[in-house]
């Protein structure tokens, strides 16, 4: 195994465990440097491995249409942000930016419900990595789905430079 990939599984395995150690607790509760978008859709990690993320997500008021059902436009962005917390799971030193995304609107939910939102990376190529991701309602009913591309780059965002330095994490080893 090349010294790239060998640093790469190091990282993906430390993400795991860190998101692992906060399963259960809300986003906005997480250790170091979480956008500010993500601690205010506040979901809470429910399973996680390399490539695989689901979150779970208390539906508010200001997430609503004008019939109090879960807004088109949150759902997106549900999907876009599971999305992107699951890239992390592959350790990648770059960020991966979506450089597309198809929306399936295919049910409805009330926002004083809560949803479970499922990413899974299907295929990691060399520049593009592409995702399917889906919410559920409380009875697992279908709600909508999500694919997307994402675009390997070279910046390292905030979260791998603290992940890589140790900084505020008490990671299990």
């Amino acid at each position: 195994m090349e010294q790239k990939d060998k640093s790469i599984e190091k990282r993906s395995k430390r993400i795991i465990r860190l998101f692992n150690a906060f399963r259960g607790k809300p986003i906005s509760e997480a250790p170091g440097p979480i956008p500010e978008f993500s601690k205010w859709l506040n979901g809470r990690i429910l399973n996680v491995k390399r490539g695989e993320l689901e979150l779970q997500y208390d539906l508010r008021p200001e997430m609503a249409n004008p019939t109090g059902l879960l807004h088109g436009g949150m759902q997106a962005a549900l999907i876009d942000d599971t999305i992107g917390m699951c890239t992390a799971t592959l350790g990648y030193e770059g960020f991966l930016i979506t450089i597309d995304a198809q929306i399936n609107f295919l049910g409805k939910v009330k926002v004083d419900q809560s949803v479970k939102v499922k990413a899974m990376m299907v295929r990691e190529g060399r520049n593009v990595v592409h995702f399917f991701c889906q919410i559920s309602d409380p009875n697992e009913k279908l709600i909508a789905t999500g694919n997307a591309n994402l675009l390997k780059t070279k910046y390292t965002p905030d979260y791998v430079k603290a992940v890589d330095n140790g900084e505020g994490f008490n990671i299990p080893k």
